[in-house]
């Protein structure tokens, strides 16, 4: 049996990653490989002792009692800790993977297992305790939890429970192996479900959740805004916090919005926030909306963004999301994000999409997302607007410099009736700032449509060690000499039904005319079920991609 190696395939691929530090003379220590698994990804962890050099560990995987190995994309190596990490992504669930790992043209040497999560419905027995909480206009305070193998499951009836702003919070969980559904929730003074000390392996889903949070200030046009990081699913200083699922919930319309950019720096309420708080957690098929008045200042995000830890800190999924009308980042995805990814989230009217500033240890896993409308200030026409990046990235004289991989995403531009410009990104992958810029960022396959030929699809705002090739794009390449060499310039065409007009329908298919269309470089473990892949989201001959409660 021929073993794949990785390492050669990237270079086959033309994928040859740049390191952002320096080698050192050694490898470190070498230590046994270990993996962390969710519903659908592993993520890796080796220090082989010996330096691989910019080509990385190689990987291979396959399920439990299969025969054909199949590439992994190579695991990145951090000399500031002599390890490899990364992660092997569109896993099933519940399933055993065999896994090898190795050096770049020489034998696989390490073997290891990793099972997936099962999916929730295994979490119970016909002996699981089901609590039927009854109706009550107070917070409802769960102490009482079970075990790994049987959750106790407290269940709301799909009845409503408002508090009236009489109390802080309408649920808070202070205990272990809880799952917590079923229930509508409204008029919390605060946060509409707060994670407690206790709390860790716990699940939420199917909650709708509306009406939280507590007023700040009245804005010089009449809106009234609420309080920063208030939210609907938060926690506060839990760094045990682990193996939290929060997944099909309905969160909307907070009691006050957030300020637009018109206004400062945006603060006010978020959907879901975690504020040094664990990792190794999932937050899936979610719908975050709200109407006007009742913007978010994030979707989904947390503190500490300028750190090593932040959000979602470590072995972290965000996916299969719906998220509109952020004031600022749909995802902020700031800070550590050592095995994070992120992928299949539907974000629309949102200042910028994913955000990492900073991305410190790495790597981060930004790919098969959709971005529609961008809009940063509230107080100018959409032709007025300065917009934003889809993807925010960038890093910080302290913290920074962890590999960020950019693959396959999709940036729409909506029709702008009775405007010049279209509604979508000001930009495409781009650092955040003079002070904070792009750095070791890999980009691949992506639709960087952006709505000012003139602007930039791609900016290291003097950034360095990049490798940004292949992807769709109309705007300006402000990076080092050379990059993108493989890119098209251009404008994607998109077949009948797909494009902007599908909105959160699925549809984003490349038509058989369109530039890109079966252009994709192949990438191990992204792309290569497909024999021709295109650039962009969705693949065509593949059914719609699904978001939000639906899912």
């Amino acid at each position: 049996m021929k073993l794949h190696s990785c390492g050669a395939a990237a270079l086959a691929f033309s994928l040859v990653f740049f390191s952002a530090h320096a080698a050192p003379k050694r490898g470190g220590t070498a230590t046994p490989p270990r993996a962390v698994a969710t519903f659908e990804s592993i993520g890796l962890y080796w220090a082989p002792g010996t330096n691989p050099g910019a080509a990385g560990c190689s990987i291979q995987y396959r399920k439990s009692g299969d025969t054909a190995w199949n590439p992994g994309l190579a695991m990145w190596y951090d000399s500031r800790n002599s390890e490899c990490r990364g992660s092997l992504v569109q896993l099933a669930a519940g399933t055993t993977y065999e896994i090898q790992l190795g050096l770049p043209g020489q034998p696989f040497s390490q073997s290891l297992t990793a099972t997936t999560w099962a999916d929730t419905p295994a979490w119970t027995t016909p002996s699981t305790p089901i609590v039927t909480v009854p109706v009550s206009n107070q917070t409802v305070a769960i102490t009482q939890g079970g075990t790994p193998g049987n959750y106790v499951v407290y269940d709301g009836g799909g009845a409503l429970f408002n508090v009236a702003n009489g109390s802080d919070y309408n649920i808070t969980i202070n205990a272990p192996y809880v799952i917590v559904r079923n229930f509508i929730l409204t008029g919390a003074r605060v946060d509409a479900i707060r994670l407690l000390a206790n709390a860790h392996d716990v699940l939420i889903e199917r909650n709708d959740i509306s009406g939280w949070g507590s007023f700040r200030a009245t804005l010089s046009n009449g809106q009234q805004v609420g309080n920063d990081n208030e939210s609907a699913v938060r926690c506060v200083s839990v760094p045990m916090l682990e193996r939290v699922v929060i997944q099909r919930n309905h969160i909307h319309d907070p009691r006050y919005g957030a300020n637009s950019w018109s206004f400062g720096h945006p603060a006010g309420p978020q959907g879901i926030t975690f504020n040094s708080c664990g990792g190794n957690n999932v937050i899936r098929y979610n719908e975050i909306t709200g109407a006007d008045g009742h913007y978010y200042n994030d979707g989904i995000g947390g503190s500490e963004n300028l750190s090593d830890q932040g959000f979602p800190n470590y072995d972290s999924d965000i996916y299969g999301n719906l998220i509109t009308n952020t004031w600022d980042d749909a995802i902020e995805a700031e800070g550590g994000d050592r095995n994070v990814r992120i992928w299949g989230n539907y974000m629309d009217q949102t200042t910028t999409g994913v955000a990492s500033t900073v991305d410190h240890w790495g790597p981060l896993y930004i790919f098969r997302n959709v971005y529609n409308r961008s809009r940063q200030l509230s107080e100018v026409p959409p032709d007025s607007d300065d917009r934003n990046n889809f993807a925010k990235s960038g890093t910080d004289k302290k913290y920074g410099d962890g590999r960020r991989y950019v693959f396959h995403n999709t940036l729409l531009q909506a029709d702008n009736v009775g405007g010049q410009y279209p509604l979508g990104a000001g930009g495409g992958i781009a650092g955040a700032g003079t002070p904070e810029p792009l750095t070791n960022t890999v980009s691949r396959n992506n639709i960087l449509h952006i709505w000012k030929a003139w602007w930039d699809s791609i900016s290291e705002n003097g950034g360095s060690g990049n490798d940004l090739d292949n992807d769709l794009y109309n705007g300006n390449i402000t990076a080092y000499r050379g990059a993108e060499p493989n890119g098209i310039v251009g404008t994607p065409i998109y077949a009948p039904g797909s494009g902007w007009q599908s909105w959160a329908g699925g549809m984003y298919q490349l038509d058989a005319a369109s530039p890109g269309y079966g252009r994709a470089v192949r990438l191990p473990n992204f792309n290569d079920a497909y024999a021709a892949p295109d650039i962009g989201a969705h693949q065509s001959s593949t059914g719609p991609m699904c978001f939000g409660t639906g899912c």
